[in-house]
């Protein structure tokens, strides 16, 4: 049964809906600009077993004080509705340049020294093995080098501290203006290896080798070495065959093409190292 998204917004909020209409770049949830002020988000009919609504709403509090996100004004802690403050005359890069790298690593590095502790974490082992179980065991990856991949990986994830991660810094999750930037949708916020969320940006935005140097350069500083490039190489591994999983689980479960188009560049990755 279809939703009335606008009457759902005015019960909501109280407030009269003057102009609605549907904003580009949801993958997994689709979004709405509402009276030019606000952002409704609207899940799609397929909830992972790792969601936890709740969890997003309480993200959204103890990040409010970095001021690095766009305002929550509602969370509906069971259906996932949610309504943030629109960003005005943001946007996303159209390229990544140095000036994108030193913003987000920037970013990442107040978010990840911030000290905020959470009660849950990503679970990125859990997660993998549910997006596993959603498809046909045909479309597997090979179990030597996944074997090999997620061994690496755990052998490495004891040798950071736990820090809040935000897991899921994927371009349209990173919004400019002017000279403030802002991280949003903390959907899959978390304790997490902060590693994680390096890879995460370089693997989800392609960057080449000296992007990744230095972007990588940017964020740790004089710290930096070559045992760091590898665990980060490490983790974008793994987060290949993650998101493979869990491309692949959202394009059987929804039938749309666009999670087939991530699901073929992610095996194109792990072909490229699977040698």
């Amino acid at each position: 049964m279809a939703i009335d998204l606008k009457n759902l917004f005015k019960e909501i909020t109280q407030k009269d809906v003057r102009s609605f209409s549907f904003l580009e770049g949801g993958i997994s949830n689709s979004n709405y600009l509402v009276n030019d002020a606000y952002v409704l988000r609207v899940p799609k009919n397929y909830k992972e077993k790792a969601t936890n609504y709740a969890h997003e709403k309480n993200n959204y509090e103890v990040i409010a004080p970095l001021k690095i996100s766009e305002k929550l004004l509602y969370m509906d802690e069971i259906n996932g509705f949610k309504i943030t403050k629109y960003i005005h005359n943001a946007h996303t890069y159209s390229q990544i340049n140095e000036e994108v790298m030193n913003i987000v690593a920037k970013m990442l590095k107040k978010l990840h020294t911030s000290n905020i502790k959470v009660p849950y974490g990503y679970q990125m082992f859990k997660r993998l093995e549910n997006y596993k179980e959603a498809i046909d065991k045909k479309y597997y990856i090979s179990d030597v080098y996944e074997d090999s991949v997620i061994k690496n990986v755990q052998k490495i994830f004891p040798k950071e501290k736990l820090t809040f991660c935000h897991n899921d810094l994927v371009k349209g999750n990173l919004l400019f203006r002017f000279n403030t930037s802002f991280i949003i949708d903390w959907e899959t916020g978390g304790m997490n290896n902060p590693l994680f969320d390096l890879a995460s940006f370089i693997s989800e935005n392609n960057l080449t080798a000296s992007q990744e140097e230095y972007f990588l350069k940017k964020y740790f500083g004089y710290k930096y070495n070559a045992l760091k490039k590898k665990r980060v190489d490490t983790f974008i591994a793994f987060l290949d065959l993650l998101f493979y999983y869990w491309a692949m689980s959202y394009f059987f479960t929804l039938k749309e093409e666009v999670f087939l188009d991530i699901a073929k560049l992610k095996l194109e990755r792990i072909k490229a190292n699977f040698k």
